[in-house]
């Protein structure tokens, strides 16, 4: 394991491969438009290097001397540029990439990369003399490095050198596919759970950055493509760093997410405007997001408990992430998806046990609902229940016959909804209100006493746990006693497109007795429920707020 790491990490620190003991000298720059190749004398002409060659303000033509190893192989000339290009090699005409012209409607823009075989009849023993003319008059936008490379390699054809480069990082491309499908679908699952969320938007911006560096080694794209090309690369990089933060606020800074947020956007803007070349600018994003991520989970990492050991583990992959990046400062090309691929792993490996626990919690929250769900039906269907029901069915029957039968018809109408919505997890809050009001009527004819339940906020599209308002409300009628024509208050509180909170604040009591849920079967119930639909952030709260009137506040967790 220690060897495999050693090789992978010689890997990602290596330069990207070309002639190790090619020896270019003399490179001489001209302004000039086509015809016949200046002198590379004039006042205008002047010395420079491959690296520093641009074409952006106009055609230009260059001399170079190139000293070759000596190889059994054909070697080939590439020239990755924006922009057309035309080539001479010791005075042989090699062909053009395009059209080199004197302004747009005269050039005819060539590919990104164009390689030429060097063929023995044009090569000499020692110092070969290259000669090209360049033009960029179709790049969309001005960028910071228009020739990428001017370079001896040997001759494949001009696309297979770069696939193989980039062939290690493709290997990342099946991880990333997966955790986007599976980390997606475990937010669509728990809508909760954002950081399931952030590991898929991280999983898919890198196959997405990936796709797009690739396609220079797969695809012959026309120069023009490239300053889009790129900046499509950075996008992808600012959301990978953008996804880094969001997973380690939510995990670690879950009170200041929006702000943690707020001041990453601000930051990759930022970058996106320095005049520097576009792969620093995306080598820069990517280390904002780790380093934000960084800042967001070191406080945690320095606690003892449950986060801290993961906290430390994320850190010390974010630092080597850093620190690679650091030590690289070009852009890492394939290597970058290795290195992302490494810390992805460090951050599906955290993520995955979260969702375990909070599985491992649910199920048991599950149990504990089902074993108090029984026997609170149990204590709902309680003879002394049937059989106070039943009397007061004999004396309506006897002195109301009418109203007899509607009782009869309320009590069953209950029943059925009851042993509809038992089994399920989730109903409509629309229906459990309901289900409260038909059990007030129905309390009616034992009590003679006609209760109301007043509703404050919006319950479209609203779920809770089947029986949770009910038992709260058939906890008051058991231990209170209220005035003709009272009502129960409950507040709804949204949180976007689930429920936030619920309030139940009971009439005021004409007799004593607390009628709250601060013990019992009841407030176990309710609780289970909860935590079984909302998770373990989920609370539930009873107490007297004055006199003998009790609130219930029942927090899911999903408000800010």
């Amino acid at each position: 394991m220690i060897r495999l790491a050693a090789i992978l990490l010689a890997f990602l620190l290596a330069a990207p491969v070309r002639a190790d003991d090619l020896d270019v000298r003399d490179v001489i720059l001209c302004p000039g438009p086509a015809g016949t190749a200046p002198e590379f004398t004039g006042p205008a002409c002047r010395r420079t290097t491959l690296d520093a060659i641009d074409s952006q303000d106009g055609p230009v033509w260059i001399r170079a001397t190139f000293r070759l190893p000596r190889t059994d192989r054909l070697p080939g000339l590439r020239i990755a540029a924006m922009a057309a290009s035309e080539v001479w090699w010791n005075g042989t005409r090699l062909g053009a990439n395009g059209r080199p012209g004197a302004d747009a409607s005269t050039e005819i823009p060539g590919t990104f990369d164009a390689v030429w075989p060097l063929a023995p009849p044009v090569l000499r023993p020692g110092d070969n003399l290259m000669v090209a003319h360049l033009s960029s008059w179709h790049q969309p936008w001005r960028v910071g490095h228009s020739v990428v490379q001017i370079d001896i390699e040997e001759y494949t054809g001009p696309q297979a050198p770069l696939l193989r480069y980039y062939l290690p990082a493709l290997a990342t491309a099946g991880i990333f596919a997966i955790a986007a499908i599976f980390f997606g679908g475990a937010w669509f699952t728990d809508r909760r759970n954002m950081g399931s969320l952030a590991l898929a938007a991280l999983s898919a911006a890198t196959l997405a950055q990936l796709a797009v560096e690739v396609s220079r080694g797969v695809l012959p794209l026309p120069y023009p493509w490239q300053g889009p090309r790129l900046l499509v690369i950075m996008i992808c990089a600012s959301g990978v760093g953008m996804a880094m933060l969001a997973y380690a606020a939510w995990h670690y800074r879950r009170d200041g997410l929006a702000a943690w947020m707020a001041g990453g956007a601000v930051a990759m803007v930022s970058v996106w405007l320095l005049p520097i070349a576009e792969d620093k600018r995306s080598m820069l994003v990517l280390a904002l997001g780790a380093s934000g991520a960084i800042a967001a989970v070191s406080t945690a990492a320095l606690r003892h408990g449950e986060k801290g050991p993961r906290a430390k583990l994320l850190l010390a992959a974010l630092a080597a992430f850093i620190t690679l990046l650091a030590l690289q400062p070009d852009f890492l090309d394939g290597a970058l998806y290795l290195t992302l691929g490494g810390l992805a792993v460090i951050l599906f490996a955290d993520q995955i046990l979260v969702l375990r626990k909070a599985q491992r919690e649910a199920a048991i929250a599950a149990m504990r609902a089902a074993g108090l769900e029984t026997a609170l039906l149990r204590q709902s269907i309680a003879p002394h229940f049937l059989l106070n029901t039943l009397n007061s069915l004999v004396e309506w029957v006897e002195s109301d016959p009418k109203a007899g039968v509607e009782m009869i018809e309320l009590l069953g109408d209950e029943f059925r909804t009851l042993a509809r919505i038992a089994s399920q997890p989730l109903i409509a809050l629309d229906e459990e209100i309901e289900l409260c009001r038909a059990h007030l009527r129905l309390m009616a004819f034992r009590t003679d006493v006609r209760l109301g339940l007043d509703v404050d906020g919006d319950t479209a599209n609203l779920q809770i746990p089947p029986g949770v308002l009910l038992t709260l409300v058939e906890n008051a009628l058991v231990h209170g006693r209220y005035a003709d024509g009272a009502s129960f208050s409950l507040k709804i509180v949204r949180a976007r497109t689930v429920l936030g909170s619920l309030e139940l604040t009971t009439p005021a009591s004409l007799r004593g007795g607390d009628g709250s849920l601060s013990t019992g079967t009841g407030l176990a119930y309710i609780g289970a429920q909860i935590a079984a639909a909302f998770g373990a952030a989920a609370t539930v709260d009873a107490r007297a707020v004055r006199g003998n009137i009790w609130r219930t506040t029942i927090v899911t967790g999903a408000l800010p």
